[in-house]
Parts: structure tokens; C-alpha cells; sequence
């Protein structure tokens, strides 16, 4: 089946991991959002409709001629009934859930992009007539950017179920249990580790690198050309995308690729972004003294909103970044670019392009840092990146978000 992806306006509730990169970029598990579709189901994914016009200098709008199937970016392809229904929806109809979220469109045509300004506005001009979806029919959605930690072990007994590469033998330095749980790629790397996969799957990707010491617990995907350093802890329900490098302890936590936390202290039911350096000696809280439920700051809302989790960390959009001996407050959200230096508790939430209190990144040295960061990895930041951050950093900066300490 030929399949595109779009988005809905509540994109928002993803934030701040949705403010650089459609919904289906999210590296989570095994690989993209936007791959699993393919993995699953053989669906051939060739259309593309992020809900937001300025980020369409880096992922312009895709819409192929029909027939097509349009899939909304925040479900999940975690069941086959999902996938038998999409066979069978009718064309040129739009199903909604009863709320009115769009889920699904069958197309003859191409589609015509345009921005969403409301949460049930889908990002193309052409109105549909609506169905209902039909309400046996189980839906896994994001909602939450803290979904992607808390429902890391769902996305990875999924990605296992539908991964079908052949698996490398494993070398005599490696200690295992519960081999049959664990993929190493041909091409990964594997000093003198410690693996214990007996009650779940352990994927280790291609390039991959797990160096000597390790201690990697079950349920646990370690990306493409990722290294997991000397003696790093890694407990159990992680998904660590492409090219991180990881010390420390790390626990049930996510890092969506090419960020660091390479020497010690403690990342726990956290989220971290792209292109984010953690100091060394950073810890997070990820539980309060009370054992009641954490508070988070909601970027959409601007409000401080309680999760219903006894368990939440740090949440770390791109590119920022802390100093050594950091200790982030439970339930605590830095935002785009923004710089942590703080030998106190952080405050709850840490806006956009922070560099330090009452002071922000300038234009210039924000973009001479995203170069740097990019040149560490023989990389270079491409026009339409630069573009895009000049656009954030203009929108983000013309109505100032204060720190929220609540």
C-alpha cells in the first residue's frame, strides 16, 4: 500500500522534541516513526504533510499523485487491526475518532499543503466529507512528550516482533543471558560486556559500539554508530537513536541520536534531543521526596500540569545543553538551544535560547555553535538548518517565555 504521513495541529503536544523536526522523524526504538510503517507492513511511505509552513524549508511538503492512504504521525503502527482497516477505508472520506482528530484519508489526487491553525484542521486545503472510526478499533497515539519514555517497552516488543535481519555470531568476550532476546548487526562492535536479555530484547545496531565494562539490561535498542563508553550502566527500557555517545547510568530513558552523556552521573525517564551535550557529573531527579505525582511545564499551554507520573526526569530539546555537576529539578524541561550552568536544583522549565538567567543566545554565536556542534561529527550545517533555526529564534525570542519555578 502507498502510504503518506501527515500532521495535526497537536504537533504542540509534543513539544519542545517537535519544534525542529515533523512527527515522523522521531528516531524511537529501532528506527523512525516514519520507518516503521514500512517495517511492519510493507507500506511503501511516499508522501509527507508537516502541519507547520516554516518547516517546510527543510521538509518541504510530499504529496504523490494517487491512490494513497494518509496516515496521521502520531499513531503508533502497534496492531495488525490497524492495519486491516486502513485496507478497507473508503476513498476521499476523512475518519476521525469521535473527538474529531483525523486518523486516516484515501486519496485519488495529490493534495494541496497548507498550515493547520486548528488541533482538527489537517495540512491540506481540499475539505472531505468525515466518518467516524469505527470505536472496536484500538488506537495508539503519542500524546505526551513523556509517551516517549514511558511507553519505550511497547515500542520495542513491537520493533522485535517485526525485525527480520539476520543477527551477527556472538563474540567470546561477550557475557549473555538470553541470547535468543538480543541482536548485535554484523557491523557492531562488542568489548568485554554484560548483557542480560532473558526478559526482553536487546537490539544492537549497525556501527554500533559497546565497550568494555558494560552493563546493558534487557529492553534496550542501542542505535546506528552509537557507543556506549566504559563501564556505562544501562538499565532497562532505553531507546538510544544514532550516533550518541553514552557514559554513566542511564534509565529507562530516550536520546533521539547525535547527543552526548559521556561521563558519569545519573539520566533517568528522561528525554533527550538531538544535538544536546550533558556535563559530566549531571543528574536528574526523576523522583520526589513526596512519591507523589511530578509536575511539568507544557510549552502549548505555557502552564505548569501535573503528568498523573510518579516517575519523570528531564525533558531536553535540541541543541541544549548543560555544565558539569548539573542537578535538574524532578520534571524538568530545557528547551531549544537553551544553556544550563546551575550548581543549585534547575528551575522547572528553561526557555528557548537560554544562555544564562535574564540572558539570551545571540543570533550570530547561536548559529557559529550549531556549525561547531555539527563540525564535531564531520557535518555541516546546511542552509535550510541555519534558516530554520534563524526562523525559531526570531519567532521564539519576539514573545519571551519566562522560567518557571512552580
Amino acid at each position: 500500500m502507498r502510504v503518506g504521513l501527515f500532521e495535526d495541529a497537536c504537533w504542540e503536544v509534543l513539544l519542545p522534541f517537535t519544534r525542529t523536526r515533523p512527527i515522523w522523524r522521531i528516531w524511537w526504538g529501532m528506527d523512525t516513526l516514519a520507518a516503521k510503517w514500512n517495517r511492519y507492513y510493507g507500506y511503501e511511505v511516499l508522501g509527507y504533510l508537516p502541519a507547520r509552513s516554516y518547516l517546510w524549508q527543510l521538509y518541504p511538503p510530499v504529496s504523490p499523485p494517487g491512490p494513497i492512504t494518509w496516515i496521521n504521525a502520531r499513531l503508533l503502527p502497534h496492531t495488525p487491526d490497524l492495519s486491516r482497516w486502513l485496507t478497507t477505508i473508503e476513498p476521499d472520506k476523512l475518519y476521525c475518532v469521535k473527538e474529531g482528530i483525523p486518523v486516516a484519508l484515501r486519496t485519488q489526487k495529490a493534495l494541496t499543503p497548507s498550515p493547520t491553525e486548528e488541533p482538527t484542521t489537517p495540512p491540506w486545503k481540499e475539505p472531505f466529507k468525515t466518518a467516524e472510526v469505527p470505536q472496536e478499533l484500538e488506537l495508539y497515539w503519542l500524546r505526551h512528550p513523556t509517551d516517549l519514555f514511558q511507553h519505550t517497552g511497547n515500542i520495542l516488543a513491537a520493533d522485535w516482533l517485526h525485525w527480520k535481519a539476520p543477527r551477527s555470531p556472538l563474540p567470546p568476550s561477550l557475557s549473555v543471558r538470553g541470547k535468543d532476546n538480543l541482536y548485535l548487526h554484523p557491523t557492531a562492535r562488542v568489548g568485554f560486556a554484560c548483557i542480560d536479555a532473558e526478559q526482553g530484547p536487546v537490539w544492537i545496531g549497525p556501527h554500533a559500539e559497546i565497550q568494555d565494562g558494560c552493563l546493558l539490561q534487557h529492553t534496550n535498542a542501542i542505535g546506528p554508530h552509537t557507543t556506549l563508553l566504559l563501564g556505562a550502566k544501562i538499565r532497562t527500557h532505553n531507546s538510544i537513536g544514532p550516533w550518541c555517545k553514552i557514559g554513566g547510568e542511564v534509565g529507562q530513558s530516550t536520546f533521539l541520536g547525535y547527543s552526548n552523556k559521556a561521563h558519569e552521573g545519573f539520566v533517568g525517564h528522561s528525554v533527550i534531543a538531538e544535538w544536546c551535550n550533558i556535563g559530566a557529573g549531571s543528574n536528574t531527579s526523576n523522583l520526589k521526596n513526596t512519591y507523589g505525582t511530578v509536575r511539568l511545564y507544557n510549552p502549548s499551554t505555557q502552564q505548569v500540569e501535573d503528568t498523573g507520573l510518579q516517575f519523570c526526569g528531564l525533558l531536553m530539546g535540541d541543541y541544549a545543553r548543560c555544565g558539569i555537576q548539573t542537578p535538574f529539578t524532578t520534571g524538568c524541561m530545557v528547551d531549544l538551544f537553551a544553556n544550563v550552568v546551575s550548581t543549585t536544583f534547575t528551575p522547572k522549565y528553561i526557555p528557548p535560547f537560554t544562555w544564562s538567567e535574564g540572558q539570551k543566545w545571540s543570533k550570530d554565536k547561536m548559529l557559529i555553535a550549531a556549525q561547531r556542534m555539527k563540525m564535531r561529527r564531520g557535518l555541516h550545517l546546511s542552509d535550510a538548518e541555519a534558516a530554520l533555526l534563524q526562523e525559531l529564534w526570531e519567532m521564539l525570542n519576539s514573545n519571551p517565555i519566562p522560567e518557571q519555578n512552580a
